[in-house]
């Protein structure tokens, strides 16, 4: 017969018995606590026997014998009376049980430790934090190195799919993995954005400070100029231009200067650098009359938001970038969903 055993840890197993004198004739055993269950399987065959009726056991009739005066006689044996069930243990000599081994169910892969359940939501929380770790480095290495490695976005797609997995307990599914990959395209593109900005501000910064030292060097010859050449004669112009073409590594007498270049000097040169010497060309005017004024707004740089917009975009389209990009989340996508 069949016989069904719930263990006390909750474990529910069965097994086929032929009882021997309505009882076990084996141990059986929890197959996960490993508990003794002999002593309820044979409490269950009890109740299994004591609920069958009792069979009558009849013989085959004996043949007829001679009629007697009165009648036809048959002759039977009485039925065989049938012994109830006993509840009391058999002798030990009389039984003699073969231990074997019992049979044991299919049991789940979370029933021997709960705690190791799947979870989708520490499942998402790990492809967020990996993707969040994976673009930090990103960035510092971008910001402080210079490397444009643009094969550092599979780095953050792995840890990404990783930690997605091992929080998740391996819950992989297709709905983690795509989100997890979202979570790394949105982290990737987000760094190389604030990347390009930061380049790009810099290079800004890089011209205003370039336009500042050509404010400051001009200044400083216009007051020379018209320290040698207070009354603006040829004398004094010719001298000024010897002095200029020599700190330019020339060696140049002044009487070999043409009257052209005298000439030309007092009409262009000189009235810009006395102008400057004496306050009438102001710093905006000067950086603007040489295409050097730099936009601001509250003392802050402005930088032209179409044109940065447009090299970003091109930064972002280029091939090796859109590769680094797909790999990224394809392998955040296979990590995290187990694909």
């Amino acid at each position: 017969m069949e016989l069904k055993i719930v263990c006390q840890c909750g474990q529910k197993y069965k097994f086929d018995v032929e009882p021997v004198n309505g009882r076990m004739p084996f141990t059986v055993n929890c197959p996960v606590c490993q508990s003794d269950g002999t002593t309820t399987a044979n409490a269950h065959l009890a109740e299994l026997l004591a609920s069958q009726p009792a069979t009558l056991v009849t013989e085959s009739a004996s043949p007829l014998v001679a009629p007697a005066p009165g009648g036809l006689h048959i002759n039977r044996t009485a039925p065989a009376p049938v012994a109830p069930p006993s509840s009391e243990a058999p002798e030990a000599e009389d039984v003699t049980p073969t231990p074997i081994r019992p049979l044991r169910t299919a049991m789940p892969a979370t029933a021997k430790n709960p705690s190791k359940r799947p979870s989708f939501a520490l499942g998402l929380l790990g492809g967020f934090i990996g993707t969040a770790a994976g673009v930090a480095v990103y960035f510092l290495i971008f910001k402080f190195t210079g490397l444009r490695i643009k094969l550092l976005a599979i780095g953050v797609g792995a840890l990404a799919g990783w930690l997605a997995e091992l929080l998740g307990k391996g819950e992989g599914s297709k709905e983690l993995g795509g989100i997890t990959a979202v979570f790394v395209l949105a982290g990737i593109i987000s760094v190389q954005y604030f990347v390009a900005l930061g380049w790009w501000h810099e290079a800004l910064h890089t011209q205003e400070k370039l336009a500042d030292a050509a404010y400051v060097f001009s200044m400083t010859e216009a007051k020379e100029a018209v320290k040698i050449i207070p009354t603006g004669s040829d004398a004094e112009i010719r001298t000024f231009l010897a002095k200029k073409s020599k700190e330019q590594g020339e060696n140049i007498s002044p009487a070999v200067i043409s009257n052209k270049e005298v000439k030309e000097f007092r009409e262009n040169r000189l009235p810009e650098y006395q102008a400057l010497a004496s306050g009438q060309i102001s710093k905006k005017k000067f950086l603007e009359e040489h295409n050097l004024e730099m936009m601001r707004t509250n003392g802050a740089m402005v930088s032209d938001d179409n044109t940065f917009k447009g090299v970003f975009l091109l930064l972002l389209l280029s091939k090796v970038n859109l590769f680094s990009l797909a790999a990224a989340a394809g392998l955040a996508f296979k990590l995290s969903s187990n694909a």
